[in-house]
């Protein structure tokens, strides 16, 4: 799944970067850096900056050439000065955070007036959510528990991902937009892959991608927001 990302972000860069040069990026929760480093090479970016809490994980980043730092997004200042960056991205990252609202007000404060932020988040609102609140099931995509998993039908049992906040389109529209930032481009993306061993695997796959081509029923939700 994470190969769509790099490809709709350059899809939905594309009016930007023809008018602008993508000089310095920073990723906020970088990993180990497979996925900022396809970034990096498809926006042909000269400078990438990386954060992540797992110091394992910079160390790892730093060996592929990105400038990695040690942060807890949820409480601690980004290392950077204001209006640092042009583009920050965080992909499948919100989720995680307990208090996102640090996060969001550090990105803001160091991205450039007219800088981008991309952020890639599984969607509250997605068919299955959707599908599975009507049957009365809880939702896919929060944590019930640290150990036990709940059963679903096909075939699913609950994963645990550590997840512990989910937006609808218009939720995180919102948020982004308290903390100054203004909407250009939201996108919808797949959730389940071919491969996935479920009962119907391939009508829910197919599903999947028909509810993926709008994005406030697609399993996930890429939006690209500019700084005002």
């Amino acid at each position: 799944m994470e190969e769509i990302i790099p490809h709709l972000i350059k899809k939905s860069l594309a009016p930007y970067l023809s008018k602008h040069k993508v000089r310095r990026m920073l990723d906020c929760g970088c990993g180990a850096g497979e996925l900022t480093i396809t970034i990096k090479n498809i926006l042909d970016i000269e400078e990438v900056y990386g954060v992540d809490i797992d110091a394992k994980a910079i160390e790892m980043a730093k060996n592929s050439g990105i400038k990695g730092f040690v942060v807890d997004l949820n409480y601690m200042k980004l290392p950077f000065d204001n209006d640092f960056f042009d583009l920050v991205t965080m992909i499948r990252v919100i989720e995680h955070l307990v208090n996102p609202d640090n996060a969001i007000s550090e990105i803001y404060r160091v991205l450039k007036v007219g800088g981008l932020l991309i952020i890639a988040t599984p969607n509250q609102a997605s068919w299955f959510n959707r599908l599975l609140l009507l049957l009365g099931h809880p939702i896919l995509g929060i944590d019930l528990s640290t150990k036990w998993r709940y059963r679903y039908p096909l075939g699913v049992t609950q994963v645990i991902s550590g997840h512990v906040k989910l937006y609808t389109i218009g939720s995180l529209e919102q948020f982004l937009s308290y903390y100054g930032f203004k909407t250009l481009k939201e996108s919808g993306y797949i959730q389940v892959s071919s491969k996935t061993r479920v009962k119907l695997r391939k009508l829910v796959y197919a599903l999947d991608k028909f509810f993926a081509i709008k994005a406030t029923t697609a399993s996930n939700i890429l939006m690209v927001c500019q700084k005002i």
